[in-house]
């Protein structure tokens, strides 16, 4: 007999309830979550659409409060002469109807000194009393009382905008005993500041407000001034209802402290002003030191924030309301239980409204839903438990039963009626047990009959035995000694004998492998291949060697491997035998050799025939390159040149003509002085001759300027040319001579040849001489073969370098146009088919530099 708990009907049904039980629970538990998710996004939603809408609110009261402000600026600025004026048409602003429990005073307080000289302090303001009517205060303006020029309402307000409103940091004021905010706007008088505008507003109706907000929404909210107080918190008043203005001035800080619970959203605040402070002060409208004053007397954990209020107003103002935070609280010190935090960041005036959202409503909902469908899915399971029970009991355990019991009373006959009548799996088990029990009777009468034999034989196999195990001992230690893969195999492919290397090697144990087939036992690729060949054997009978890899330890080794066919004494393949050799090392060797050899012989020789032919091409390349490059070159910077030479005329003029105009101012003066008796009239004419000499030059060169080729004297032309660059010649000490015949006469264009001349020797003089000397020489050597015409230049100015000369020739050769004397090699090349070289001088008669200029002339 079986235990009831053993029984399969049992273990079935328990383990149905525990699939069950499963399914439930993790339904369950992912339903809350995903509802949880759900109604927590839902609620942040509603959240941030409530405090929008809250904060919007606020923010149409500040509104009107900062619009009132900006009148009364306007008023101010109007008549800030007219006190008449100003105590008639302030009060009347100042008492809107309707906002009596909101307003609580304002007027305008002038800068010391700017309207009336004899008035250091000068303000219009009124307050309301106890009988909500408006009063004129005059304590501010009386001596003994603090300046209010020096308030922290005040010294922001400088450096705000125009018609822009500085909200204050909450506080009570020292007369009215009232706690209240300021809305302060400068006012401007011809791009003076002449003081503020201000509105005082009660913070109660602001407590007010928030308190009614959010009265039927389950939680609550509050507000942070600028400088993060609070400026309302549902537990800041007493039992009378009055607000608490020790606590409501409070830092949250300090509150966070005395509420625990609120240190993560204190930190999360810390961290929002952090982010505002160094977004403002990317892009600063002031510096430190403009806001030195303003800061003063702040205290100094307030300044950095003060400061980047002024400039975040001034550059990038907020235009409308932001979320700026959201949170999750475990605990809240006024609800006692988790709440959701949302933070919103109110234009203009920069507070911090905080609303706080129970997640209470939320868990129950999702509680009460799970438990929903937590009910429902039990009572479905347990029904389908039933009906599951029922109908195994009917289909497998009741037929098991029945043949259990005839067998147990062995009456066959009961199991021959339950083969019969069933088609089914249970009916072909119950033929099984037939065919068996007959074949056991058959099996019974064999048994008797052979049991006589068997003992005789058991002493002949018993001797057998004992030798074959010997044999078997001996093959097994010459087998597993051995370091090579060894197995055998048989026709149907499954393993029959493995060595220990061969286990090792497929990390396997040796009954893991026996009697299973490859692609059991190895890696598929292997064994495919490994079926293949053992496949190949047994129809060929012929062994067979080739090379297979092998995982081993991590890595693929190299075998050579070699199979051969087990014959039977009838010469039937009966096995299939292997002998693997690991020739891993030997073959990465032999392989690394070839590779290396083939790819050494073939680089050697791609690469003897590609520098062959890339030198080839090289040289052609390049002398093709260079010869295009540079006629390509000239041709541009002709074009260029050609261009330049045309605008260089005026600029040329100019540079000739400015500095004797200039001494003709000198001359004129010289003149007048002359005439006072204050100049020797021989110093007059001789630098009346000087001047004259000068503008005789300056004729010759520019009264026979035209484009038309005609005779021209080279020489004449050189010299009229020295002798007016002679002042600058003097102002650098330099001594120029020219070398040449008394008249060297060419036909050509006059502007050509006076370019050519003053360009070289300007260049020289402004280049190679760049501080005074007492030796400073240039020569100038003119000569006429046939028609090539050579100027020769030296000069002993500043001496080349070896790289400033190589880059020069570069420049000459590849036709680039960089300076002067680019240009000019270009224009001699390509226009007089010349040419300009450029040589240094090692120890020749003191020069450092040649410069040799080729012009080819007809006659």
């Amino acid at each position: 007999m079986t235990n009831w708990r053993s029984s399969l009907p049992i273990q079935f049904m328990f383990i149905q309830l525990f699939v069950a039980a499963v399914i439930i629970v993790a339904s369950i538990w992912f339903i809350k979550s995903i509802e949880r998710d759900r109604l927590i996004d839902n609620q942040t939603a509603l959240s941030i659409n409530l405090g929008k809408t809250i904060t919007a609110k606020l923010q149409q009261k500040t509104n009107r409060i900062e619009n009132l402000a900006v009148s009364i600026g306007a008023i101010g600025e109007l008549y800030q002469k007219s006190p008449n004026e100003l105590n008639e048409i302030i009060p009347a602003i100042l008492n809107q109807s309707g906002q009596q429990n909101v307003i609580l005073g304002g007027g305008i307080w002038l800068e010391p000194y700017s309207v009336d000289p004899s008035k250091e302090k000068n303000s219009y303001f009124w307050s309301r009393n106890y009988a909500d009517e408006l009063i004129k205060v005059n304590d501010y303006n009386f001596d003994a009382t603090p300046s209010y020029f020096k308030a922290d309402w005040y010294v922001p307000a400088r450096f705000y905008p125009t018609d822009t409103t500085y909200w204050s940091k909450s506080y009570i004021d020292p007369y009215t005993n009232n706690a209240m905010l300021t809305a302060s706007v400068p006012m401007w008088s011809d791009h003076n500041f002449i003081g503020v505008s201000t509105v005082d507003i009660a913070l109660s109706s602001i407590d007010n407000f928030l308190h009614t907000a959010t009265a039927n929404q389950g939680g609550y909210v509050f507000a942070l001034d600028q400088q993060n107080r609070l400026l309302s918190y549902p537990e800041i008043e007493d039992s009378s209802g009055l607000v608490n203005n020790h606590e409501l001035f409070l830092p949250f800080a300090d509150f966070a402290k005395k509420h625990p619970d609120f240190k993560a959203l204190q930190r999360k605040v810390s961290e929002v002003d952090q982010q505002f402070i160094a977004q403002a002060n990317t892009n600063k409208a002031y510096d430190d030191g403009q806001l030195a004053k303003v800061t003063a007397n702040v205290p100094p954990h307030e300044r950095d924030k003060l400061v980047a209020l002024i400039n975040q107003n001034t550059s990038d103002k907020l235009k409308q309301v932001e979320v700026i935070a959201s949170l999750q609280l475990s605990s809240d010190p006024k609800l006692k239980e988790p709440v959701l935090v949302t933070i919103f960041l109110m234009p203009s005036t920069y507070w911090k409204i905080v609303l706080v959202t129970p997640i209470s409503a939320i868990t129950n909902n999702n509680q009460s839903l799970a438990s929903s469908v937590g009910i429902y899915l039990v009572s479905i399971q347990i029904l389908a438990l039933m009906l599951l029970f029922i109908m195994q009991n009917k289909l497998f355990i009741t037929p098991i039963s029945r043949m259990v019991r005839a067998l147990n009373d062995s009456n066959p006959a009961k199991v021959e009626l339950e083969a019969t009548q069933r088609n089914d799996e249970i009916g072909m088990l119950a033929k099984a047990f037939s065919s068996r029990t007959r074949q056991l009777e058959i099996a019974l009468a064999s048994l008797d009959a052979t049991n006589l034999a068997l003992e005789q034989q058991l002493d002949v196999q018993q001797q057998a035995q004992a030798e074959l195990k010997e044999k078997k001992e001996q093959l097994n230690t010459v087998l597993n000694s051995a370091h090579n893969l060894i197995f055998i195999k048989n026709i149907n492919g499954e393993f029959t004998l493995v060595n220990d290397q061969f286990c090792q090697t497929l990390g396997r144990d040796r009954a893991d492998i026996l009697g299973n087939k490859d692609h059991l036992v190895m890696p598929k690729e292997i064994a495919q291949v490994n079926a293949k060949n053992d496949q190949y054997v047994v129809n060929t009978k012929f062994e067979l060697s080739y090379e297979q890899t092998f995982p081993a330890k991590d890595k693929q080794h190299t075998y050579l491997v070699t199979k051969f066919p087990i014959f039977d004494e009838q010469r039937q393949v009966t096995a299939v035998g292997t002998i693997a050799f690991d020739i891993s090392v030997t073959k990465a060797l032999e392989l690394k050799k070839k590779a290396q050899f083939e790819i050494l012989r073939q680089e050697t020789s791609d690469n003897i025939r590609f520098i062959e032919k890339l030198e080839q091409t090289n040289r052609r390349l390049l002398d093709e390159s260079n010869q295009a490059k540079s006629e390509s070159n000239r041709a541009i910077s002709f074009e260029r040149v050609k261009v330049e030479n045309q605008a260089l005329y005026p600029s040329l003029v100019a540079a000739i003509v400015k500095p004797i105009f200039r001494k003709q101012d000198d001359l004129a003066a010289s003149a007048y002085r002359l005439a006072n008796g204050e100049l020797d009239a021989l110093e007059f004419n001789r630098a009346l001759a000087d001047q004259t000499e000068r503008l005789r030059h300056l004729e010759y060169l520019f009264s026979a300027q035209d484009y038309l080729a005609k005779p021209i004297d080279l020489v004449l032309l050189l010299e009229h040319i020295v002798a007016l660059l002679q002042p600058k010649l003097i102002s650098k000490n330099i001594n120029l001579t020219i070398h040449s015949e008394k008249r060297l006469v060419v036909d050509g264009i006059h502007w050509h040849f006076l370019l050519i001349f003053y360009r070289a020797i300007s260049n020289t003089i402004n280049d190679a001489f760049y501080q005074p000397s007492e030796q400073n020489r240039i020569e100038i050597h003119l000569d006429k073969t046939n028609n090539q015409i050579t100027m020769e230049l030296k000069d002993n100015g500043r001496r080349l370098t070896d790289e400033q000369l190589e880059k020069l020739h570069n420049t000459l050769a590849t036709n680039d146009v960089t300076g002067t004397l680019s240009a000019l090699s270009v224009w001699l090349k390509s226009e007089f088919n010349g040419g300009l070289s450029i040589s240094r001088l090692e120890q020749q008669a003191g020069f450092n530099t040649l410069q040799k200029y080729h012009i080819e002339v007809s006659n």
